[in-house]
């Protein structure tokens, strides 16, 4: 692969952004992501998942999708970021996979480093030199969930919750237990254990559109360190 280029004719990327009620901003949100993908890799397809949206977000995807090339639309009731995510890559035709929030703004620069390791590697882990808009809890919390997912699994990665990339042949090859959360690590996991090659690349990270990140909220602090025992505890029963 040359350039981020297929060389089956597949989409080289796959792009899959979940949408719940993302009205206010999902137009221009879909739009400047189209257009920083076409300026760095050659062959992508960006699907919104619209997840069970109460407001006009199921006629704005379709609306996008009818007017820009290579954006299609799935809608469903609300599953939540990881079902959602799932959901769109099991429309994917794309040779990787990446999940995209629908309330972050894209610039080529944020592509390059995963674009630049594609065919490389099977999940290309970003990893933020610094954290934008984190309180004093939401650090403590970014130093100790890598160290604590080393410790219950042995993956050592700098950066477990920000965006991936995964080769899509790898990445269907098994099932997800988690939906919030802990699913990037467990993705992680899983692809470590099934032999697929990991790198990690240097990112920076935006502040969003707009809002608070959901993990400033200490329920789903709670929710993601019981999500992660809750795999741990699977993934031991599956070793034996």
């Amino acid at each position: 692969m040359s350039g981020g280029v297929s060389t089956s004719g597949a989409p080289a990327l796959s792009v899959v952004v979940p949408a719940f009620n993302e009205e206010r901003l999902l137009e221009a949100s879909i739009r400047g992501l189209r257009a920083t993908l076409d300026q760095v890799v050659a062959g992508a397809e960006i699907i919104v998942v619209d997840d069970g949206s109460a407001d006009g977000t199921g006629a704005i995807a379709d609306s996008l999708a009818g007017a820009l090339p290579g954006v299609r639309v799935h809608h469903q009731s609300n599953q939540g970021i990881g079902g959602a995510f799932l959901a769109g890559a099991g429309l994917a035709g794309g040779e990787y996979l990446m999940l995209w929030p629908a309330d972050m703004p894209a610039a080529p620069g944020d592509f390059a480093p995963y674009v630049a390791n594609f065919g490389h590697a099977d999940a290309i882990v970003g990893c933020r030199s610094r954290r934008v808009g984190y309180n004093p809890l939401m650090l403590l919390n970014a130093w100790i969930y890598p160290r604590l997912v080393s410790l219950l699994f042995g993956l050592r990665v700098r950066d477990v919750n920000w965006i991936h990339a995964y080769r899509r042949t790898a990445f269907m090859r098994f099932q997800l237990t988690q939906r919030g959360i802990p699913m990037l690590a467990e993705a992680l996991v899983r692809m470590r254990d099934q032999g697929s090659s990991i790198a990690e690349v240097e990112v920076e990270m935006k502040p969003r559109l707009h809002g608070v990140p959901s993990a400033s909220r200490p329920a789903v602090m709670w929710r993601t360190l019981a999500g992660l025992i809750s795999f741990w505890r699977t993934w031991r029963k599956e070793r034996r």
